[in-house]
């Protein structure tokens, strides 16, 4: 029986797809192109080969292609019932997986990493800031992340791929200096690995070095193709770290290449994220979008989510409309999200942080700052990493100022630079100051 790279044997007649299905695999998690086609030449080899119809269903859900991955991940965990315990555990979290049941994955993926350490494929749907622990609706998930992935670390070794997961949760629980060199090591073992690119902006953003930042996504995204999973989200970064510099044009140049809607390949939910959350940064930077850079945001959402989705969505979904001034549309969406049963806190929460958008945008700055208080100690169960919710406190800061409270909004920047991005302290409080005056609810 042929056993996969991580040395655990998988049922299939056939060396050359385990060796393929490895190959796909790798694709999927270093979030290259080409898993797709990898994965469909494994199944042509061995039609029967039920852990590859589960990396065939993982390539379909990266793609977007949610119902097609349903059948592929329902066919292999049926084609696993009488092979081992650990290819049917396999299967059946794969399938939880796809189908959404997110509430017994979680469970489940723990069970079988302390079962099968070196089985990477359920592992990796626990991690991340999109994964079961980031969207799980928990305060302390990057921490239960790095509980997961130290509980298996002794079973790893010098592997890329888990030296970059490891060393993202290392970054984003302020152990910065130890990530980030697990994240260089996994770059020098696999240079291709967009995500340990992507833990590694994570490790310069914390570090407040933002030039480095730039220049490092800089030289490392032309290698990598446009039409990649991650491509639109990277150069987010590198709009960010232009932003960090002052350099707006530079920032607005980047986004409108590679981070818009019309230029983005990235999945809809990623587009609108990393789109809504610039358009605003920039708006927080004293420099309103324009009317194009609104509409056409704005058209993308109303196109692509007719109704609110996960928590962490929806609120960039209020920032969209935020950045338009366009309160009808903020209002509907809260109407939208009231029915909605809650996911658990984090679902409570991100109804409170819409208001809060829906707030500021109207120009009641004292009760937006007032909301985002209140929000702030539970901000991480909404999921996102550091930067992506430094927006948040971001806003709150510029609401505080807006709504004359400037030693509030002092403490408000006291208190994240004590705990971390140092950058992001009294040099970084003194220039929103200076911005404060030009900064609008909209254009």
């Amino acid at each position: 029986m042929p056993k996969d790279r991580f040395e655990q044997p998988v049922s299939t007649d056939s060396e050359r797809a385990a060796q393929l299905n490895d190959e796909a695999n790798d694709r999927l998690f270093a979030l290259q192109p080409g898993g797709g086609e990898l994965i469909d030449a494994a199944l042509e080899l061995d039609p029967d080969f039920a852990l590859a119809h589960c990396t065939k269903a993982r390539a379909l859900l990266q793609a977007g292609c949610t119902a097609s991955a349903k059948e592929f991940a329902k066919r292999g965990q049926q084609l696993a019932e009488r092979l081992s315990a650990r290819e049917q555990q396999h299967t059946r979290v794969v399938c939880q997986v796809v189908h959404g049941r997110s509430a017994a994955a979680l469970p489940a993926v723990r069970a079988h990493a302390a079962a099968h350490p070196r089985d990477a494929v359920p592992l990796s749907f626990a991690l991340g800031v999109y994964g079961l622990l980031g969207f799980g609706g928990l305060p302390d998930f990057q921490a239960q992340q790095v509980r997961l992935l130290e509980s298996v670390a002794p079973a790893w070794g010098e592997d890329w791929w888990f030296l970059a997961a490891i060393g993202w949760a290392y970054v984003e629980i302020g152990r910065t200096k130890q990530g980030i060199s697990m994240l260089d090591r996994s770059l020098a073992l696999n240079p291709g690995n967009a995500n340990a690119v992507h833990g590694r902006a994570h490790g310069y953003y914390e570090e407040g070095a933002a030039a480095d930042g730039e220049a490092f996504i800089a030289a490392w995204l032309p290698g990598y193709s446009p039409k990649a999973l991650l491509h639109g989200h990277l150069a987010w970064h590198q709009a960010l770290f232009a932003l960090q510099r002052g350099a707006v044009e530079r920032a607005i140049d980047v986004y409108r290449a590679s981070v818009c809607p019309q230029a983005s390949s990235a999945l809809p939910m990623f587009t609108a994220i990393d789109c809504a959350s610039f358009l605003m940064r920039l708006l927080l930077h004293g420099r309103a979008p324009t009317e194009a850079q609104r509409r056409e945001l704005a058209a993308y959402v109303d196109g692509h989510f007719a109704k609110p989705g996960v928590p962490f969505l929806n609120i960039h979904l209020a920032l969209a409309h935020g950045c338009a001034g366009d309160e009808d549309a903020l209002q509907e969406l809260l109407q939208r999200m009231t029915p909605l049963p809650a996911a658990g806190e984090s679902g409570a929460m991100a109804r409170r942080i819409c208001g809060a958008i829906a707030d500021y945008a109207g120009g009641r700055f004292a009760e937006a700052a007032t909301t985002l208080d209140e929000v702030a100690p539970q901000l991480p169960a909404i999921g996102g990493s550091n930067a992506q919710r430094d927006l948040f406190i971001d806003l709150n800061v510029v609401a505080h100022l807006r709504a004359g409270a400037e030693r509030r909004a002092r403490a408000v920047v006291r208190d994240r630079s004590s705990r971390r991005a140092q950058h992001l302290s009294e040099h970084w409080f003194e220039q929103s100051i200076g911005r404060a005056g030009s900064v609008r609810p909209h254009g």
